[in-house]
């Protein structure tokens, strides 16, 4: 079972980050564009975002750069003359961090894209990725728990995800010289390698492709809104972010990119009609351990199957004490 029975690279490569600070800085100068939707519902693929997904975008975006103008922490800077491609058609989110270029054209130190994921018509959350502007580097990612309400609640994601996250925890961090050791532990999920091997006739790509989607957001929120997780993003494309796609190796060095303690990497094999095999390896990034690896069956391929799956898995995780030491050292090359 490719992608199953050997999820791990034999080498490790980390990378040592460096941070400093300065009394009173300046305003940064930040370039906030339009929310943009990423749909990962059972409709998704017939039922197109219509007048009002786009108005409740709008407002999610007026209500960030409402905050973000209040605060002293930031100066917003005008996109509105943006003519670039990625921009109009909402996709900034899949243009492998070319919103950090249009910014740094815009004379902004940073840039920021708001997501909101559709995981269901009731269900979704939001999530904000800050880039350096001469760089392109991630400096700062969050994302809310999932949230009930249909698209008329987004805004007040966007709401509480600004002031909650991008503003007051920040601001404490600031003011405090908040340590790490006081946070819960940064927790990177990337994508999940997909094989099928069931030799159905029914070509299911796209549903499996969008149900992924919606597996991995609704693992990084409901890990988060248990405040024993914080996740944070790894830097690369849709769709281009599992083992299957890139080493071991390569996520490793983007999960210390980004900053995280941990990084969850995982595969899937659908070998029949009804069974499917899931494969999940934490690794301890600090301890260079692998701390965790599981081995499950899930019958089923609908929605209702994979969001059973999700559940377990989440309560699989916090069931465990990662802050103990790992058990087994990760295999080194030879």
């Amino acid at each position: 079972m490719r992608g199953i029975a050997y999820i791990l690279a034999p080498a490790l490569v980390f990378a040592g980050l460096a941070a400093a600070g300065a009394a009173a800085p300046a305003p940064i100068k930040l370039a906030v564009f339009p929310f943009e939707l990423e749909d990962f519902s059972a409709g998704a693929g017939h039922v197109p975002p219509d007048e009002i997904d786009r108005e409740q975008l709008r407002l999610s975006t007026d209500e960030a750069r409402r905050l973000i103008a209040e605060s002293s922490r930031y100066q917003l800077v005008d996109v509105g003359a943006v003519n670039d491609e990625a921009v109009k058609v909402g996709k900034l989110r899949d243009c492998n961090g070319c919103e950090a270029a249009i910014a740094a054209g815009l004379a902004a130190d940073q840039s920021m894209v708001g997501i909101v994921t559709r995981i269901s018509r009731t269900e979704y959350a939001v999530t904000y990725k800050i880039r350096d502007a001469r760089s392109g580097a991630i400096v700062d990612t969050e994302q809310t728990d999932l949230r009930m309400g249909a698209n008329v609640a987004w805004s007040r994601g966007a709401r509480w995800l600004v002031q909650n996250r991008l503003l007051e925890t920040k601001q404490v961090a600031s003011n405090q010289a908040e340590s790490k050791q006081d946070l819960p532990p940064s927790l990177a999920v990337a994508e999940i390698d997909y094989v099928d091997t069931s030799g159905e006739v029914v070509d299911q790509s796209a549903d499996h492709r969008r149900r992924l989607r919606a597996f991995e957001a609704s693992l990084r929120s409901d890990l988060a809104a248990s405040g024993k997780w914080r996740s944070v993003a790894l830097d690369c494309p849709l769709d281009a972010c599992s083992i299957g796609d890139i080493t071991a190796n390569q996520l490793i060095g983007k999960a210390q990119a980004a900053g995280a303690d941990f990084l969850l990497i995982s595969a899937f094999h659908k070998v029949s009609t009804l069974v499917q095999w899931a494969k999940f390896d934490m690794m301890d990034l600090k301890a260079q351990k692998l701390s965790f690896e599981r081995l499950v069956s899930f019958r089923g391929d609908n929605d209702e199957a994979w969001r059973r799956a999700e559940a377990f898995m989440v309560r699989d995780i916090l069931d465990r004490d990662f802050t103990q030491p790992a058990a087994a050292a990760l295999p080194r090359s030879p």
